[in-house]
């Protein structure tokens, strides 16, 4: 049943999803175990967004979307006999994740901001209309499903794609007609391995191997790994 108390439950119902290693992991290496984010990160989503963060917040990386739903649906239906349907197909089972989450509550609202990241790889339409479409079932169309939740989407990446379909995706990931976008710095001079013949042709069943530079990725200004030209060393 729905009551005023649900939008803060569903912070306590998230976090108790929350069980991947590499999120304990990371934030006992780097001394945030809450994986609180930056002053600078946080204001570029509240421009963004048209927000302002509390000082609470729920921050979570590679969370499952069958964790998504399950908490939206424990925190105003949750009973006694904990079993439910699954009449909407809506748990899985799958891997299928969220990059980076940061939800809070605010004036009786609880507001969820789901953020998806590609560093050195581009956005592939499939795989976002996959996720478009069990987050418009998860969260409704106009993302007014739950009451006082209000659901939101970044892209986040070092360029903007312009690529990027929109059409399929419910009307609360976009904004201007277009899903946000915020800037992610990557370095310029990353490589990736690549398998070849012994022209350095690329051959998944070669029996050599060549660093390439990654061309997505920072700027598209080639650099040399190591002081060697990749381009000319497998030329002949």
């Amino acid at each position: 049943m729905f009551d005023t108390e649900s939008p803060k439950q569903v912070l306590e119902k998230l976090r108790s999803f929350n069980s991947k290693e590499r999120f304990f992991m990371v934030g006992y290496i780097l001394g945030n175990p809450d994986f609180k984010p930056s002053q600078t990160f946080v204001e570029k989503i509240e421009n963004i967004l048209n927000l302002k963060f509390p000082k609470e917040l729920f921050t979570a990386m590679d969370y499952h979307i069958d964790w998504l739903y399950a908490g939206l649906y424990l925190a105003f239906y949750e009973g006694q006999k904990n079993i439910y349907p699954n009449d909407e197909e809506l748990i899985t089972g799958s891997q299928e994740d969220i990059d980076f989450i940061i939800a809070f509550v605010q004036n009786n609202y609880c507001h969820i901001i789901l953020i998806e990241v590609k560093g050195v790889m581009e956005w592939a339409n499939k795989q976002l209309h996959s996720k478009a479409l069990r987050l418009g079932k998860i969260f409704g169309q106009k993302g007014d499903r739950w009451p006082s939740i209000v659901p939101h989407f970044l892209m986040m990446s070092p360029k903007k794609s312009k690529n990027v379909d929109v059409f399929d995706c419910p009307r609360w990931m976009t904004l201007k007609g277009e899903i946000p976008w915020v800037e992610l710095s990557v370095p310029n001079e990353l490589y990736k391995v690549t398998r070849c013949d012994d022209n350095g042709h690329a051959n998944k069943d070669g029996a050599f191997w060549r660093p390439e530079f990654r061309k997505n990725c920072g700027n598209s200004h080639r650099q040399a790994a190591c002081g060697i030209d990749t381009q000319l060393i497998f030329t002949r």
